[in-house]
């Protein structure tokens, strides 16, 4: 290619390499980065509370104390004593939870020896109550505790005599219902008297107190005085004191060195329940299953529960007693307008019959 110069002469041209052959725009290219090497992921060390060495044996040893427990509660399950409590026809199912505690003067398992050594008398006759409670679960979980006095004077409902005859609605102590219908028939009468539906039965005899006290090892009373009854067989000075079981039995039993008579007893009844729990429901004996086992074994051979009853009922009760044991419930006496009266020849316990009321009426009577 040549071009012209100021003289008018060609003269050659010289094309650059960094000059464009053609006319067309040229545009600069993107700049292209090389792709990034990915960050390695860093591996999370977990953290361990114990070292691995401590750790190993210590799920060994949760699980074998889980397997213990579960034979344990396995075991009580068959032993338990159960018979047939509930009557066939009550009334309608009231608020709550209901347990029925029956302490009788059942001398079984006792022998002649033993009656003689415990001061329970010849037991001629069928059993009596002697402790009667209501424990009441409510629907918020707290517990309240009643006790009602043997000789308490109320209805009994309507029932076959042992003649094969039916008698009509008539007062009588409420243990006299005990001794002529057994369970069925006092259940039927606190139903009838406190409008309360009863949903589970427990009973314990004469024997059963006794060991339950030498199960725990003694349980600690506080006798507020002196007592020497002869008899109940109960000697035992003023305060605090660890006692066995013998002398267990002969403080729930004694009234009639009492000036206080049945509602002295049942003050003591309600003394030595929560002894029993404190000392049976406490963390050295509950989170120990052979322990657990010792102290259920002994309860099973003690106590007899209605046919319908679970371990998971008694458990949810037990709860409900300890509560009651360490002051998170309620334990009264249903409420007395004298503890003198007389009716029909007989020394009796009147309740206060609108102050009764009222107080089965907050626990969801009909």
């Amino acid at each position: 290619m040549y071009r012209r110069d100021q003289n008018g002469n060609l003269v050659p041209v010289v094309i650059s390499d960094e000059q464009p052959i053609s006319q067309t725009p040229q545009f600069p290219q993107p700049l292209v980065l090389p792709n990034p090497s990915p960050t390695p992921k860093v591996k999370k060390v977990k953290r361990r509370i114990l070292p691995k060495r401590v750790s190993r044996p210590l799920k060994i040893f949760l699980i074998s104390y889980l397997i213990i427990f579960a034979w344990v509660i396995f075991d009580l399950s068959g032993s338990m004593q159960k018979e047939s409590a509930m009557p066939n026809k009550q009334i309608a199912d009231t608020v709550g939870v209901n347990w029925l505690l029956v302490g009788s003067d059942s001398r079984a398992g006792l022998s002649w020896t033993q009656q003689k050594g415990l001061h329970t008398g010849g037991g001629f006759g069928p059993p009596r109550s002697d402790t009667i409670m209501i424990v009441h679960v409510g629907t918020n979980g707290k517990p309240t505790l009643i006790s009602l006095p043997r000789d308490s004077w109320v209805v009994l409902p309507r029932h076959k005599s042992d003649d094969g005859t039916y008698r009509d609605d008539y007062y009588n102590k409420i243990n006299a219902s005990f001794s002529i219908g057994g369970s069925k028939l006092l259940i039927r009468t606190i139903e009838r008297n406190t409008g309360l539906h009863i949903d589970h039965y427990m009973s314990i005899g004469l024997l059963g107190v006794k060991s339950l006290a030498d199960s725990v090892g003694g349980v600690r009373l506080c006798p507020k005085q002196n007592y020497d009854d002869r008899d109940s067989g109960l000697h035992i000075k003023r305060g605090c004191q660890v006692v066995d079981g013998k002398v267990a039995l002969a403080y729930v039993r004694m009234r009639h060195a009492d000036p206080l008579g049945d509602i002295g007893r049942v003050q003591r009844q309600q003394e030595f329940v929560a002894a029993v729990l404190h000392k049976s429901l406490s963390p050295t004996v509950l989170l120990n299953p052979l322990a657990v086992r010792s102290l259920g074994h002994a309860a099973t051979a003690a106590v007899s529960v209605g046919e319908g009853e679970s371990l998971t009922d008694l458990a949810k009760f037990a709860l409900a007693m300890r509560a009651i044991s360490k002051g998170a419930g309620k334990t009264m006496t249903v409420p007395i307008a004298t503890a003198n009266g007389f009716r029909d020849g007989q020394s009796v316990v009147l309740w206060d019959e609108t102050k009764a009321r009222k107080l089965f009426k907050t626990l969801g009577a009909h």
